[in-house]
């Protein structure tokens, strides 16, 4: 892997633009993150790519417009975690009390099969009682993601214990004709997300995340979302839809105010 370039973004953190070996272009992004008003000693969070581009095309994000070109390897994710960490020779990430590695950035996590190798790599180079893991996917409905989300399910009871493997689900909506309006791909119903959360959670473990982006024709029914999701397993997240090339295009960015 070679950095090709560096930048601030703001009081946002900094974002990595590297290339890696092979024979076609291969270009990722990852980031090293602030979060405002909290030191990074305290809480330390790094955005990392699993594939080169996206084949998802959800809307209102950025991350298809480059098309996809492959995954990567267990090695090339982790490269990215090691490489921010020595930027931060400041910081002890074995002994960071919170270090979250955030599988958010380019690509769909669980369409790669590296992704289980790279969450024992992690452990393995940086497992100590502040690692936390987090995977954000939209569930494709895709034998090779089934398979991926079953064996981080065993890895997460095995490796990440005690609350340190934060699940993420991109649903957008409580419609099911909404959400595959919002990705190419076809996701899982949210039934079967709420079945596979209900197997997936164990006393002690943080709960499953549901994230919704809500542009303005996404439907959010609590009625509906209490039929399926018990509280006690899952919180939601409603986020705003930032301006990104792609939100504008389609028409979804919804801003806060």
């Amino acid at each position: 892997m070679r950095v090709v370039s560096t930048r601030s973004v703001g009081s946002l953190g900094r974002l990595y633009l590297a290339r890696m070996s092979g024979e076609r272009e291969r270009l990722v992004e990852f980031v090293d993150t602030v979060e405002p008003s909290v030191p990074k000693a305290d809480k330390w969070v790094l955005m990392i790519s699993t594939q080169v581009g996206c084949v998802i095309g959800c809307r209102m994000c950025d991350g298809g417009a480059m098309g996809w070109r492959g995954n990567l390897t267990a090695a090339e994710i982790v490269a990215q975690v090691r490489r921010m960490v020595r930027d931060n020779p400041g910081l002890d990430a074995r002994r960071h009390p919170k270090l979250k590695v955030h599988f958010a950035r380019l690509g769909e996590p669980t369409l790669n099969p590296a992704t289980p190798e790279a969450l024992e790599r992690l452990e393995a180079e940086w497992g100590g009682p502040g690692l936390m893991a987090s995977i954000s996917t939209v569930a494709p409905d895709a034998p090779t993601a089934a398979a991926c989300l079953e064996e981080m399910r065993t890895i997460k009871d095995r490796l990440y214990g005690g609350g340190r493997f934060q699940l993420q689900f991109s649903a957008h909506s409580t419609d099911e004709s909404a959400r595959r309006r919002v990705m190419r791909a076809r996701p899982w119903t949210l039934e079967r997300v709420a079945d596979f959360g209900r197997r997936w959670w164990r006393p002690g473990d943080r709960k499953v995340t549901l994230n919704f982006a809500l542009a303005p024709d996404q439907p959010l029914d609590p009625a509906a979302a209490a039929r399926l999701f018990d509280p006690e397993r899952f919180l939601f997240k409603i986020t705003p839809v930032n301006p990104t090339r792609a939100a504008e295009s389609s028409g979804t960015s919804r801003l806060w105010s």
